[in-house]
């Protein structure tokens, strides 16, 4: 009787660490020194136009070394296109983006420093990159608007269905 237990229990974690492995997550490795918000927005077709509809918050506490954030999608999102935006804190001077990893059932594929660069764009009309430091920053220091990193073309994309495909 105990032995059934033991492998019943077994199999309920089993099926519990599966189910959580299931969601899409996007990992990030970045230095954010004060309290903020990364918004991060998806598709699932084939564009680039996003809206509020196919997005979501993420709170991130500050802190003065690098951390890992695990943002997880919601459940049956397995985004083709994502755009993030850094920051709506006014206090916070630059954010250095050192890695990004995105992770679907047990797959990944990773991108840090420049190379992040292949897969993603700085919106140019709010961002300013310094790529050898992995720094951005607002342009205007007066509007809660943040650096955001749109798709570099298809690159993303195609990473992101091959992420979502292999077996």
């Amino acid at each position: 009787m105990r032995l059934f237990f033991l492998f019943f229990l077994f199999s309920l974690i089993s099926c519990e660490d599966s189910n959580k492995n299931s969601n899409f997550v996007l990992n990030v490795d970045l230095v954010v020194k004060n309290d903020d918000s990364l918004h991060i927005y998806y598709k699932k077709g084939g564009t680039i136009n996003f809206n509020e509809n196919e997005s979501f918050w993420v709170r991130v506490k500050g802190q003065n070394k690098n951390q890992k954030v695990a943002i997880e999608f919601p459940k049956d999102i397995v985004p083709n296109q994502v755009r993030i935006d850094f920051s709506r804190n006014l206090e916070q001077r630059e954010i250095i983006f050192n890695k990004f990893e995105f992770a679907y059932r047990g797959n990944s594929f990773v991108a840090k420093g420049k190379d992040i660069y292949k897969y993603f764009r700085v919106d140019d009309s709010n961002t300013l990159l310094n790529k050898e430091f992995g720094s951005l920053t607002r342009k205007d220091t007066t509007t809660t608007v943040g650096p955001s990193l749109y798709p570099n073309g298809y690159y993303l994309a195609v990473k992101l269905d091959e992420l979502k495909f292999k077996k």
